[in-house]
Formats: C-alpha cells, sequence, structure tokens
C-alpha cells in the first residue's frame, strides 16, 4: 500500500511507558474500533491537544505560542465529554478509513 502524506509526515517517534493495565485497556479499545493500539494512541494524543487548543502545525505554519499550549481549566471539558468526543472523533477517522479502502 502506498504511503498517504500523513504518514511521510510523521518522523517523529515517541516512546511512552504504560502500565500493563493501561496497555491492556488500549488494546482492547483498539481492538473494538478497528485499529493498533498505535493509531488509537496517536488519535488520543491529538484530540487530546486539538481540546487543549493546541493546533498541530503544518510544514508551512509557524509554531503556536507558548501560553497556547497550557489550556485554562475553564475550558477543559469534565472527563466524560471528553471521552465522547475522542470517540466520536475516532469513530469518524475510521470511517474515513473505511471508505478509503473500499475505493482502493
Amino acid at each position: 500500500m502506498p504511503q498517504t502524506r500523513h504518514t511521510a509526515d510523521r518522523t517523529k517517534v515517541l516512546s511512552v511507558r504504560l502500565t500493563s493495565e493501561e496497555f491492556d485497556a488500549l488494546a482492547a479499545r483498539a481492538t473494538e474500533v478497528g485499529v493498533g493500539p498505535s493509531t488509537l494512541a496517536r488519535t488520543l494524543v491529538r484530540s487530546g491537544l486539538a481540546l487543549a487548543g493546541v493546533d498541530a502545525p503544518t510544514a508551512s505554519s509557524t509554531p503556536p505560542s507558548p501560553s497556547r499550549a497550557i489550556p485554562r481549566a475553564a475550558q477543559e471539558p469534565p472527563p466524560s465529554a471528553l471521552e465522547a468526543q475522542l470517540l466520536r472523533h475516532l469513530a469518524a477517522r475510521v470511517e474515513e478509513l473505511e471508505r478509503w479502502v473500499a475505493e482502493h
């Protein structure tokens, strides 16, 4: 399968340590939605950054200001709302991927 532009832009690797329970929960949820644990983790990180008001810069954009990297507590949704938003975002991405696979 050819690489997409998005994959080619991903040049940084981040290693994180999870407890066995955290990894098992991540892997189980990833299986439920039909993606790998790394894909789900990346999606959750991106969604968390978006909710915090930190835009992922494109190659042509300037980095966000440091003040935007720290969300104000009043702007943060409660965990249940955050989880619901993450699930909606992930479901939309999975549907988009399924459409792409069906077309190719």
